[in-house]
């Protein structure tokens, strides 16, 4: 699978860059290379990573393979059987596209009904040495967790979802915070991501760690903000936008509230969680709803600020 070009006048290519090229971060790059023999980068006199183009377009071919919901178990199978991969058209089996993640569901699922923590974070650690999160977010972590919230009035069925809730909470705070190195010269939007509700901050941590996936800078609050302390933080540390998360129907003197951020701040700002039935008052109001899909609001987030300059 590696890459055969030649060394005379070839680039390479630091890890942190083809991280920052293909989204994909350092620890996952090393754990396809290990178990898959996807890569096999140069070597420094110290024992660096190097990738040459060859590379960085194997890796961007996986990770559409990854988007399109093809297990790492089969990608590289995938490639082999296409002597070209760009220019056909790839066609996984049924079996392809669901044995890993089928796998992964049913251990998930098994130690959701167990309680069983230790079995949860063993499967969480391996999802996410092998698949980068937004991926590993979209078609495992976020289905069971809207899966939970279905079944939260079975019996146990409230625990069970408290239960992921806590520990996907927590795995998720450890990923927001994790230190990666950025390219030089990058400038990241900062986005503030504040809760106005009382309701669990899952879909917030998933929404601040989709961000810093896409290269932003997202910087969280746990717990209640109000409207006028976040206004002044956005002032103060002149940061690029606000993400809020609001009750499912707005209360009163709430849109009011959020219209004045948006003005004193100058900023945009993106409101999650609200109801279909707010969007057009929002709008409005001169704010941007973001609607019940995390990882499209997190795109629409990028694209806007990126694509603006802001």
């Amino acid at each position: 699978m590696a890459s055969s070009t030649p060394d005379n006048q070839a680039a390479y290519y630091p890890i942190r860059v083809v991280s920052s090229e293909t989204g994909v971060n350092a620890i996952t790059l090393r754990a396809w290379e290990r178990r898959y023999g996807l890569l096999t980068p140069k070597r420094t006199a110290k024992g660096h990573r190097l990738y040459s183009e060859a590379d960085i377009h194997l890796i961007k071919q996986v990770v559409s393979l990854l988007n399109r919901g093809i297990p790492i178990s089969q990608a590289q199978a995938m490639l082999d059987r296409n002597t070209d991969p760009a220019s056909q058209v790839l066609k996984p089996s049924v079996s392809d596209q669901t044995s890993q993640w089928q796998h992964y569901r049913e251990t998930l699922h098994q130690a959701l009904r167990d309680f069983d923590e230790r079995a949860l974070s063993d499967t969480f650690e391996d999802v996410a040495q092998f698949f980068p999160i937004d991926i590993a977010l979209r078609f495992l972590l976020i289905p069971i967790y809207r899966q939970l919230k279905d079944a939260a009035q079975e019996e146990l069925g409230q625990a069970r979802l408290r239960f992921y809730a806590a520990f996907l909470q927590a795995r998720l705070a450890v990923r927001l915070y994790q230190y990666e190195e950025q390219p030089l010269g990058e400038t990241q939007p900062s986005v503030a991501i504040v809760n106005f509700s009382h309701q669990d901050e899952v879909s917030l941590l998933l929404m601040a760690v989709l961000l810093k996936q896409l290269g932003m800078r997202p910087v969280y609050f746990n717990g209640l903000m109000t409207p006028a302390q976040t206004a002044e933080l956005m002032i103060r540390q002149q940061w690029q936008a606000a993400v809020v998360q609001v009750p499912r129907t707005l209360e009163g003197g709430q849109l009011e509230q959020l219209q004045s951020l948006a003005v004193e701040s100058g900023k945009p700002v993106f409101v999650s969680n609200q109801s279909a039935a707010d969007n057009e008052h929002l709008k409005r109001a001169g704010l941007i709803p973001l609607g019940d899909d995390v990882q499209q609001g997190a795109l629409n987030i990028r694209d806007l600020l990126k694509g603006s300059g802001l």
